[in-house]
């Protein structure tokens, strides 16, 4: 930056070329000015950083609005820079076509609504990095806030990209702000292959003993939300011993894969005594 700095106002002979060349003006102007822009949002991160004593390669909501300011500023100043290189004067279109500014501006206000929900949300406490959450009908953990979309993985290790307006907009339940140890299952079985609640519940467990050293003995629960004419609506839950959020999903895997077991092997017994019945 210094060079720069030095070959555009103190060495006599660039300083001619560049004047004499406004294209080399521009550019020149462009990268003292994307520097800048770098400078301040790495040094505001890393005062952050210092701060609030976050590893060095961590990020957290405040990183990801910090960067997506500097992206932005850097944006316009791309525009302006582009402008300026064929020779347009950029503050004398913003007066003069204030039309086109104004349609501009309805053409890209999904843009600048989700920009702005963006901000919102990387400095505001509704959620952070790696919070778990569930936000209109996704569910996962928070990896990403982007300029213009929240990133969340799911329990299939799916990355879904939400719009900042519509996460904004949505009812958001942060599982995290709770006691994060305490996990959730729900699910539905019919009524047909289920015998005893209490079975299910011993299948289950059983089927989790590889992680009984990260699970509160006492914690097993499998509890009735609704009953229905044709099927149960079931929560499994459970409180871990330590917060790992890669350690949940494992376990909420194997979960439900001991469900769906359990149910195969109820139609398969079903089956089997469908077919013997009538020979009897």
């Amino acid at each position: 930056m210094l060079i720069i700095i030095y070959l555009k106002f103190f060495n006599d002979t660039s300083s001619k070329v560049i004047y004499e060349y406004y294209q080399l003006q521009s550019i020149l102007a462009f990268m003292i000015f994307y520097i800048t822009v770098n400078l301040f949002s790495n040094t505001a991160k890393y005062l952050y950083s210092k701060k609030n004593h976050i590893e060095k390669d961590k990020k957290n909501n405040v990183h990801f609005g910090i960067e997506n300011i500097a992206n932005f500023t850097i944006g316009i100043g791309i525009l302006v820079t582009f402008l300026s290189v064929f020779g347009v004067n950029p503050y004398e279109i913003i007066t003069s076509l204030t039309i086109v500014a104004a349609a501009i501006a309805i053409l890209t206000k999904e843009f600048i609504i989700d920009f702005l929900s963006g901000i919102y949300l990387s400095f505001s406490n509704t959620f952070e990095i790696n919070d778990y959450v569930k936000i209109d009908n996704q569910k996962g953990k928070i990896v990403e806030i982007s300029m213009l979309k929240v990133k969340i993985l799911n329990d299939d290790d799916d990355s879904v990209s939400i719009p900042n307006s519509k996460v904004h907009l949505q009812e958001i339940i942060n599982y995290t702000k709770r006691d994060v140890r305490l996990m959730n299952v729900d699910f539905q079985i019919s009524l047909v292959y289920l015998n005893s609640i209490e079975q299910l519940e011993k299948e289950i467990i059983l089927s989790l003993r590889s992680f009984n050293e990260y699970i509160e003995p006492k914690s097993y629960n499998l509890k009735v939300i609704e009953m229905k004419k044709d099927y149960l609506e079931l929560k499994f839950q459970y409180t871990l011993n330590l917060v790992d959020m890669d350690l949940q999903r494992k376990i909420r895997k194997k979960t439900i894969r001991e469900v769906f077991n359990f149910i195969s092997s109820q139609k398969e017994h079903t089956k089997a005594n469908h077919v013997d019945g009538p020979e009897q």
